[in-house]
């Protein structure tokens, strides 16, 4: 029976060494034996738990810094919802229902786009999402943001980045290569080298002078930064923002590649298909592409002071006040979870991206 890694094998030994930017987009995203394309990933019992799976107040408390957002975005009467890497809907879910004490957001908001390339998780999604409901019949699936027309928007992107392919480039003794998925034949196994010659990738190096030490690893998020140049030109031209919450890569150079199964680190290239491969993300670089557009900034700041500032506190007060034992326990975990600087809330980073007319969000 043919798998994933059979594939890549096949090439690799016809054609040569792959990209890293190709392997990580077969092993999540191939349309048969991808992992996001036959695995649902979220949850204790499964590989990896992400913040609105944790608790129902992450969902909340985003439907609340959307309805400041469109507040101050002057109310338009014609605004889309756009979410990247919804998962399995559940962070809409809870957004859906909290947005409804806003009556004229739902009224004036004219779709709900969600961003997802995986046919299963799309499944999951519209099961999670699809009620008979008026807000339901605005919820529309793209693969692409060509697809949503042209009117004001919010965009949420929980956990998308860090999932797209990048490049990476490791300084060897005969000077700067990108690192190759490989294959070899005598050991059955897949390994890492590297190009041949120079590549133009080399350009994207940071200028400095300690770019010396052999071994240094530097990752080039390519398809983040087309994606985020198509995503900044619409907020400038049309009155809009996005708020983004990933992994932060702290450090300019560093191997952030890995892989999760059953909430352990794995090795990205064993078993592949078999679990999801990501990195992490630079804000500093989002940042820096905001600018280039003319672009408002805020943040980044860590997970937990946005979940504070925004009332996560105050929320679960009020959730324990109606609660049972058992459900004042998960309550109580589940906050530590979200905002514990040993757990996500300090590892996670939050940055919101605006249009210069836009003004003082909440949560910042």
């Amino acid at each position: 029976m043919q798998n994933l890694e059979q594939i890549l094998k096949k090439r690799i030994l016809n054609f040569g060494p792959i990209s890293l930017s190709e392997f990580i987009s077969e092993a999540n995203l191939n349309s048969k034996y991808g992992y996001y394309n036959k695995n649902l990933p979220f949850g204790e019992k499964k590989d990896y738990i992400t913040s609105p799976e944790i608790s129902q107040m992450f969902g909340e408390l985003i439907a609340i810094w959307s309805i400041d957002c469109w507040e101050k975005m002057g109310e338009p009467k014609q605004f889309n919802i756009i979410e990247l890497g919804p998962g399995s809907g559940v962070l809409m879910k809870d957004f859906l229902r909290v947005v409804k004490i806003k009556p004229k957001f739902i009224e004036n908001c004219k779709h709900i786009y969600l961003f997802d390339s995986s046919s299963l998780l799309k499944k999951i999604q519209k099961r999670n999402l699809i009620v008979n409901s008026a807000i339901s019949k605005k919820i529309k699936w793209v693969k692409k943001l060509d697809e949503i027309p042209e009117n004001p928007f919010i965009l949420i992107a929980n956990e998308f980045f860090d999932a797209l392919p990048i490049k990476q480039l490791q300084l060897t003794k005969i000077g700067w290569r990108e690192r190759m998925l490989n294959y070899n034949k005598k050991k059955k196994k897949f390994f890492i080298s590297y190009s041949n010659k120079p590549t133009m990738l080399k350009f994207f190096l940071p200028k400095s002078e300690n770019l010396k030490k052999i071994g240094l690893i530097y990752e080039i998020p390519l398809n983040m930064i087309s994606f985020l140049e198509n995503l900044f030109t619409r907020i400038k031209k049309i009155k809009s923002a996005c708020l983004i919450i990933d992994y932060e890569k702290k450090k300019i150079f560093g191997n952030t590649l890995k892989s999760i199964k059953k909430h352990a680190l794995s090795n990205p290239i064993e078993k592949i298909g078999s679990s999801d491969i990501s990195a992490h993300v630079n804000f500093d670089l989002i940042k820096e592409i905001s600018k280039k557009y003319n672009l408002s900034a805020d943040g980044p700041i860590s997970q937990s002071e946005f979940l504070i500032n925004l009332g996560i506190l105050k929320r679960t007060e009020m959730l324990i006040k109606i609660a049972n034992n058992k459900q004042k326990k998960m309550l109580t975990k589940s906050l530590e979870f979200l905002i514990d600087k040993n757990k996500m809330g300090k590892i996670f980073k939050v940055i919101s991206i605006k249009n210069k007319k836009i003004k003082n969000l909440v949560g910042f």
